[in-house]
């Protein structure tokens, strides 16, 4: 009988941890773990001011993509600043040249506060818009990539100038960090 209950017991957890697991992915919780500002500032001649607001996700790996695109463009002469998805510096992008919005995507989907982000996001036309997803997988998936730039360009009209990519993990992430860059700042 002990062993019944310990074994009832196992798989009573092993049921609640998935669910958690499963809660935490679709409701997108860890986007309320990053609060404030983080400013990069250029040396030397400004080419202009970009904002990069991200959900981190579970693993954090769009927290890092968000820090290597800002590196990146810290590079080609912007100030940046990094803001959480859900803090109130994400919002007034009056002062942005460039905007860049990113986080995980999850079966086939973007993160829901980045969804929820670029409904809500009112783009000037004098502005460009870059946004990423992160996916866990060192490889290309084309489905996904397709996936991404039909997301984008559904929540808004004039999201369909916008420049997406999804990232790959791992190394690969260096290089598509600075071909979305390189692609954004090449576009009309």
């Amino acid at each position: 009988m002990d062993l019944i209950m310990m074994v009832v017991s196992v798989i009573v957890l092993m049921i609640v941890a998935i669910i958690a697991a499963l809660a935490t992915l679709r409701l997108d919780l860890m986007n309320y773990t990053v609060f404030g500002v983080k400013s990069l500032k250029t040396t030397g001649n400004t080419a202009g001011n970009a904002l990069i607001t991200y959900s981190p996700g579970v693993t954090g790996a769009a927290k890092d993509a968000a820090m290597k695109i800002a590196s990146n463009l810290k590079t080609n002469g912007f100030n940046v600043d990094l803001a959480g998805v859900r803090s109130a510096s994400g919002i007034n992008i009056s002062r942005y040249d460039v905007v860049i919005a990113g986080g995980p995507m999850y079966f086939g989907k973007v993160s829901s506060s980045i969804e929820t982000y670029l409904k809500t996001l009112k783009l000037p036309d004098d502005k460009k818009l870059g946004v990423f997803t992160t996916t866990g997988s060192a490889e290309f998936n084309k489905e996904d990539m397709q996936s991404l730039s039909k997301q984008v360009a559904s929540l808004q009209s004039d999201f369909s100038k916008s420049v997406t990519k999804t990232l790959r993990s791992g190394d690969a992430m260096y290089k598509d960090c600075e071909d979305i860059v390189f692609d954004l700042l090449k576009s009309k």
